[in-house]
């Protein structure tokens, strides 16, 4: 199979297969609102608590693909990380950071967190794939918007919480996560969603 690409670029024979990677993304809501140097602001303070968070998971920054977002991130974490050290320690950590910030200074951060897992492509732009759109629909939903009650509210797709949240492992409580349907653009599936703060 050969690729077409703009006039001037070289074809690809035949593009990377996929990777498989679980998919974290992180939105700011209300950003857009905010001034300049309020979403200058946001934008470090939540840098610093993803990093914080990863870090207390034993998960190394360099091992992860970061794509900025503007108003937020999105993180690939590689395979061999478990979902477990993403949902406690590295989220309830990142959430403890912002609402450090939020207790001391303006301005108030609130984020929709969304945690999903599949095959992505990396290619000379960074990553795209399916999986990665739904993770990032899941973050964007309505649904998970009006959820979004304190600093943070949590949504994973079903096969996630299937898999691993509803096994209750270590902090993870399943109770505290309820089913929500999910209709954003391509994405029509169920999800769950959980007020982390």
């Amino acid at each position: 199979m050969t690729v077409e690409l703009p006039r001037g670029r070289r074809r690809l024979r035949h593009p990377p297969g996929p990777e498989y990677r679980s998919i974290f993304v992180v939105d700011i809501a209300g950003f857009g609102r905010w001034s300049n140097p309020h979403q200058i602001v946001a934008r470090d303070v939540l840098t610093h608590a993803v990093r914080d968070g990863f870090r207390a998971a034993g998960i190394r920054w360099n091992d992860l693909g970061v794509q900025d977002r503007g108003d937020g991130m999105m993180v690939l974490i590689p395979p061999q990380v478990s979902k477990v050290d993403i949902l406690d320690p590295a989220i309830p950590r990142l959430i403890d950071q912002l609402g450090r910030h939020n207790r001391a200074s303006a301005p108030r951060i609130r984020v929709r967190i969304s945690l999903h897992a599949g095959e992505v492509h990396r290619d000379a732009h960074g990553w795209v794939g399916s999986d990665l759109n739904t993770a990032c629909r899941l973050a964007d939903a309505d649904p998970v918007r009006a959820k979004l009650a304190g600093d943070a509210v949590l949504v994973v797709s079903d096969v996630l919480y299937q898999s691993v949240v509803r096994h209750g492992y270590r902090r993870v409580d399943p109770a505290a996560f309820g089913r929500v349907e999910i209709a954003e653009k391509e994405v029509r599936e169920p999800a769950w969603v959980a007020q982390v703060s």
